[in-house]
């Protein structure tokens, strides 16, 4: 099963030691409220740049999560509140998928791509061209949303064109409504941003592909947005979808600021 956004990443992760970062975000993955898995998040960002990093595993469940592990990165520029990435570079081992992307860029168009090993059944996939590689942000860049307005509406109200060095997709995110929320370590204690996701494949994908189309027709996903600390952005805190089996949800257990 493939999820958009930081939710597809966020399943990726798992428990990993904190490292020096400005935020460190600590994430459990729930199925049917039974934990399958965690994660880590590490999130720097100044006035001319940021960086984000994550490692870990999944544990098998049924045949929608497999086994599996993986390291994320990516980094780049900031200018006027807006993010130019630079580098990015994915790792994935599971019983479902194993290789490695790594993808460089340059004011938000894509210069180079390596992905070992190649995608298969390209005469099936709708292209990807170089109109699809311009103006847009690696899957873990997209999970750190420059907020001027901090937790008003407008934040929430936004498209995210994400190029993952194989699918072309957007995500469209929504305010839904406003909401207190905390950790379970107490660290964090606020209010959040709660925003509706809906995923719309653009290019790379199967058109056909089952999962491709459920997931496009799914209104349920939704996004808490948390600030990272008083800086002029937003992180994820909690994501979840429903499916027919039930619930998906990634809550973050512990959130520490370095500053």
């Amino acid at each position: 099963m493939r999820l958009p956004l930081l939710f597809s990443t966020m399943l990726l992760l798992s428990a990993g030691s904190a490292s020096a970062a400005d935020l460190y975000l600590k994430y459990k993955l729930y199925a049917l409220s039974l934990p399958i898995g965690s994660g880590v998040l590490n999130v720097n960002v100044n006035d001319g740049s940021y960086s984000l990093s994550a490692d870990g595993q999944t544990a098998a469940f049924g045949r929608l999560v497999s086994d599996g592990k993986g390291k994320v990165k990516a980094a780049g520029n900031v200018r006027d509140l807006t993010l130019s990435p630079a580098s990015y570079a994915l790792d994935l081992k599971s019983t479902d998928e194993t290789g490695t992307v790594a993808m460089t860029m340059r004011a938000g168009k894509v210069d180079t791509v390596a992905v070992n090993p190649p995608q298969d059944r390209m005469k099936e996939r709708i292209k990807v061209t170089a109109a699809h590689l311009k103006n847009v942000l690696d899957p873990l860049s997209a999970a750190l949303l420059p907020a001027p307005k901090s937790l008003s509406q407008e934040s929430c109200n936004r498209s995210l064109r994400i190029y993952d060095g194989k699918e072309r997709y957007d995500v469209h995110l929504s305010y839904k409504s406003r909401r207190a929320a905390k950790t379970s370590d107490g660290r964090f204690k606020g209010e959040v941003l709660v925003c509706g996701v809906r995923y719309e494949p653009v290019a790379g994908h199967r058109p056909k592909r089952k999962s491709i189309q459920e997931l496009a027709s799914n209104t349920s996903m939704e996004v808490w947005l948390a600030p990272v600390g008083n800086k002029p952005y937003l992180v994820p805190l909690r994501a979840s979808i429903t499916l027919p089996f039930g619930s998906l949800v990634v809550q973050a257990e512990k959130y520490k600021l370095s500053k």
